[in-house]
């Protein structure tokens, strides 16, 4: 496994992670979140890539998780489950539930496909609509930085 590994795409950032995190990594995390939030005063977005084949953390990396989310300047919150069939639907179905039971102050959703994911963040930031054309940049942006390797690794 990998680990976690990010990637920042004006005011939205990306988190991939397959399960391997730590929770050193989500302090890192947390503090480059509160970076992008500083230069973002609006707000920023944060899109939560599960890879295939990800497995659930341990509860310590779900915590920091937790507190990471809590501490930042979020005006929204999207998971992106890659993948499709059973496993795909049972992971995306999970954090549905989850989602309806946290019940954060900020709008969040569970995509299947990264252009709906980021579609929707975009819809939910600053300049709103007027960004959706963006989308497809900003996923090819983030496919490129991951097949490159040039995403950021904690």
């Amino acid at each position: 496994m990998g680990g976690v590994q990010f990637i920042l795409w004006e005011d939205i950032f990306v988190v991939i992670d397959d399960g391997g995190g730590i929770p050193s990594d989500y302090l890192a995390i947390e503090r480059k979140i509160i970076e992008q939030g500083v230069r973002f005063k609006e707000g920023i977005g944060c899109l939560a890539i599960i890879p295939v084949n990800a497995r659930p953390p341990p509860q310590a990396t779900r915590k920091a998780m937790t507190a990471a989310i809590e501490g930042a300047p979020l005006r929204c919150f999207c998971w992106f489950v890659e993948g499709s069939g059973f496993q795909a639907a049972t992971v995306r179905a999970v954090i549905t539930g989850l989602r309806l039971v946290s019940r954060p102050s900020y709008p969040t959703h569970v995509a299947s496909d990264l252009e709906e994911a980021i579609r929707w963040i975009l819809c939910a930031l600053k300049g709103g609509d007027d960004r959706i054309e963006s989308a497809p940049l900003a996923a090819a942006t983030i496919r490129a930085k991951r097949a490159e390797g040039s995403a950021q690794s904690l």
